[in-house]
């Protein structure tokens, strides 16, 4: 076996951390899937762009629930949308699996993009928008959630205002809106909706961004593919309709909800603590944006970029056009009367693939160790070494393509000659080797699956096609085939049409399948808001201390007010079940006091006792006090609050 380029730096001698075992079961689930829908067809190759269709049909769908929804009275007029049959009903579902469906997509591409090593270098940019993107998204989706205002629009609602009450940034704490003693005000719902229409919008600037350093970067999946995935999600949305929970009912413990698990699935550890969820958002989050940093090899495994030298380039402008990455530009030749113009590669933007080797009629370009002019010394030195070539078969391929058959590697009569990609392959490698050797198979990766994005496509032009540098007629008369797809050179369409439909039922079911338990016990709320308790504090100035402040500000008494301490004592039938000391929130403590907490109780009859006094005696703050037998029925919610300048239950 002979491999091109004997430098020091090759670029797939580097895998981050468990991305050879993860390489391997991604390649196994390619290789089904190319069984299937063929290379052609495999939406696994497809991932990004998949993402961006389903965002776009959300985004189109979401303007006609725009134009139905009504923030007045959010669960009844889904309910309304729902109800209708005809239209209102499938666009809300295809709304709903298409957001899902980018979740798995994402995902897919995430875990792509890990395995071949895809987030450092000129891709920092990239992965960072992509980690906006897929937090916007998920901010997007949670926001449209909570304005359908049903069980799993709540739980979302309050999961959600606990964590950020831990953030002493907002006046009163954000869960204080859900404790049930007043109707969620519709400014709630406003802020919801215009979050979840303005981020979108913003997503489209960040997916610019995301693609800006690709070369004909593509949003959308080809034709029949994008056709057939909308087909998919359509019938989907008509066949099995999303659900929709009961209306929400902040006096009502949540029990087993529908839930989206796409983005309801952190949930549960929200119920066993916000801090451990916050904390876990926080820190994935970190890791994922520091990833290219994190991840990224040594000095001495990096990858040289491309070099030009200035002396041979003919300014011939196909590497520039070539280029997937935008790495090269166009500057003034040094010999201006021969060649105007010369390439300069853009270091920060080169990512090594090495694709522009191919492309240079004069030999010019190429990573250091791996032009052309080093290819061609690979081949000669294959061709030296290999006893009657001329009656052997060459394979040419990739040293990524991992799902050649065996019938290529097993016959002892094939000479194999190994590529970084197929698409770094110069036309005049393969007119010399076609001359040696009997028969010259050049085996890409699938066009759709290429680690340097445009290779597979690069190598069928330029071999086939006869694309520049390529000489027409060359290369045709040689006993030399390019082959894309091995695996699977036709679709199953059958086998094809049951995948599809076991994969989107998938997302069906765990886009609604329900979560959590119903409660076989009830909850005692304690909720309410007190202001004004405000004690002030005077003291004399010194003589020093006047003497020391500017003219303007001597004033002989100096008085400071701060928010009393206040202790809270519960207690059922005589047992306490609740002491704790309530201090104003806020960076500077100077903000009301607030009270929500629950507590779990036994159904029945009850004697609930609770005191809410100033924590020093003679301050001055308000006391206040209840006492009442109470009964409590399971799954519901008994809260008492502040109302009228006393504690009462509700």
């Amino acid at each position: 076996m002979f491999s091109p380029g004997e430098g020091p730096v090759r670029p797939d001698t580097w895998r981050p951390p468990g991305a050879r075992a993860l390489e391997a079961v991604l390649g196994s689930v390619d290789r089904v899937f190319d069984r299937v829908y063929s290379s052609g067809y495999n939406p696994l190759y497809r991932s990004g762009t998949l993402a961006s269709l389903c965002l776009a049909v959300a985004l189109v769908t979401g303007v006609y629930l725009l134009f139905v929804y009504e923030i007045a009275r959010p669960w009844d007029s889904v309910a309304a949308i729902q109800r209708d049959a005809l239209v209102g009903r499938w666009i809300r579902a295809l709304h709903r699996y298409a957001s899902d469906a980018a979740v798995v997509a994402v995902a897919l591409h995430v875990l792509r993009l890990l395995v071949q090593g895809k987030t450092w270098g000129a891709r920092v940019l990239a992965w960072v928008t992509g980690v906006l993107l897929t937090a916007t998204m998920f901010v997007s989706a949670i926001t449209g959630f909570v304005l359908v205002w049903d069980g799993f629009g709540q739980k979302l609602a309050v999961a959600g205002a606990r964590m950020l009450r831990l953030l002493p940034l907002f006046p009163e704490p954000p869960d204080r809106a859900f404790m049930g003693d007043a109707p969620v005000p519709a400014q709630f719902f406003f802020m919801n909706l215009f979050l979840h229409v303005a981020v979108p919008l913003g997503m489209v600037a960040l997916l610019w961004l995301h693609t800006s350093r690709l070369a004909r970067a593509a949003w959308f999946p080809e034709r029949r593919v994008m056709l057939a995935v909308l087909a998919g999600l359509v019938l989907l949305s008509v066949a099995w309709p999303a659900p929709l929970p009961p209306k929400a009912d902040l006096l009502a413990i949540p029990g087993r909800i529908a839930t989206d698990w796409f983005y309801g699935f952190w949930l549960p550890l929200a119920d066993f603590s916000p801090w451990v969820t916050f904390a876990a958002a926080g820190v994935l989050t970190a890791l994922l944006i520091a990833g290219p940093w994190l991840l990224r090899p040594a000095r001495a495994a990096r990858s040289a970029p491309s070099v030009v030298d200035p002396e041979s380039c003919e300014g011939c402008q196909q590497c520039f056009q070539d280029c997937p990455y935008d790495a090269i530009q166009m500057i003034p030749g040094l010999h201006p009367e021969r060649h105007p113009l010369r390439a300069e590669v853009l270091p920060d933007l080169c990512v090594s693939c090495g694709l522009c080797a191919g492309s240079c009629a004069s030999l010019a370009i190429g990573p250091p160790g791996r032009t052309a002019r080093d290819q061609l010394a690979v081949a000669r030195q294959l061709v030296a070494s290999s006893a009657d070539h001329e009656r052997r078969s060459l394979l040419v391929a990739c040293r990524y393509n991992g799902g050649l058959p065996d019938r290529f590697a097993a016959d002892p009569a094939t000479v194999r000659f190994e590529v970084d990609c197929t698409g770094t392959l110069h036309p005049g490698t393969v007119s010399y080797l076609g001359r040696h050797f009997a028969d010259t198979q050049v085996v890409t990766c699938p066009p759709q699956n290429c680690l340097y994005r445009e290779g597979s496509t690069l190598a069928g032009a330029r071999i086939v096609g006869e694309r520049a540098p390529a000489v027409a007629g060359q290369i045709a008369r040689l006993p030399v085939r390019v082959l894309h797809d091995v695996t699977a050179p036709r679709p199953r369409w059958l086998a094809a049409v049951a995948l599809s439909v076991l994969l989107l039922a998938l997302v069906a079911l765990a886009s609604g399948w329900p979560q959590g338990a119903d409660a076989d016990h009830a909850v005692l709320r304690l909720g309410w808001r007190l202001a004004g308790q405000v004690r002030e504090r005077c003291r004399d100035l010194t003589a020093e201390e006047l003497a020391a402040r500017p003219v303007h500000m001597r004033r002989p008494r100096e008085c400071v007010s701060e928010v009393l301490t206040y202790d809270l004592t519960a207690a059922v039938d005589g047992r306490v079940v609740s002491r704790k000391r309530v201090k104003s929130p806020g960076l500077r403590a100077d903000r009301p006091l607030s009270v929500e907490e629950d507590l779990e109780i036994v159904p029945g009859e009850h004697t609930v006792t609770v005191t809410f006094a100033p924590a020093e005696p003679g301050s001055g703050g308000k006391t206040l006090a209840f006492e009442k037998r109470i009964r409590f029925v399971p799954a519901r919610v008994v809260l008492i609050t502040h109302d009228d300048g006393r504690l009462t239950a509700r």
